[in-house]
């Protein structure tokens, strides 16, 4: 439950947001950092939740992925998000989190026409090792329009005609709880580059 007191408690106590987000979390260098460093260590094609074959995945997604866990080249990358995801949820979730052990670089590269079609982030299903994924952190690490076209990040709530386009500048972290339909339209120039996270916690009640 909440551990802090908010001058909006109607907020609190009645409306669930579809995301929220947050700038200035990393600098300019920062971000050059932490994409050099991912960069450094590779990718490998990415996979879905149930399938690693490539002609099945690539219906659905299209990417190069790697995932980063906590050491001493990215620990402060994992403060700076831990004080974040906390601060977020706090004043617009109030979710019960336990917490997340990496975080995914991926890339949408255009020579590839790069995507992930529409999809949810929550496991649902009989897998006993699948935990719940309550939260959904993405944060930018490239310039929409100059790094790349494309590449559209969109919220589905119901009906895809209505789907809403997010502006996600270059350093800006957006989260969303993990059931929102969402998706990344094909990227048509360039490469878009992004860490993702997904903060589990015990089963929604």
């Amino acid at each position: 439950m909440y551990k802090t007191i908010y001058n909006n408690p109607r907020e609190r106590s009645q409306t669930t947001y579809s995301w929220a987000y947050w700038d200035g979390a990393f600098t300019d260098e920062e971000l050059d950092l932490i994409t050099n460093h991912c960069v450094s260590k590779g990718t490998e094609s990415s996979t879905i939740i149930g399938s690693n074959k490539q002609e099945e995945v690539e219906r659905v997604r299209v990417s190069q992925t790697h995932f980063h866990h906590r050491d001493n080249d990215t620990a402060w990358i994992f403060d700076r998000f831990n004080d974040i995801i906390v601060r977020l949820n706090e004043q617009f979730y109030g979710f019960n989190l336990n917490g997340y052990d990496a975080f995914q670089y991926t890339e949408y590269d255009s020579n590839k026409l790069g995507r992930y079609d529409w999809h949810m982030d929550t496991q649902l299903g009989h897998n006993p090792l699948a935990d719940t994924r309550k939260l959904s952190v993405v944060l930018n690490l490239t310039k929409p329009d100059e790094d790349y076209k494309g590449g559209q990040f969109q919220i589905n709530l119901g009906m895809e005609e209505d789907a809403e386009t997010i502006n996600i500048p270059r350093g800006r972290i957006i989260v969303f709880p993990s059931f929102v339909i969402h998706r990344v339209t094909p990227v048509i120039e360039g490469i878009r580059r992004s860490l993702v996270i997904w903060v589990t916690g015990p089963k929604f009640i």
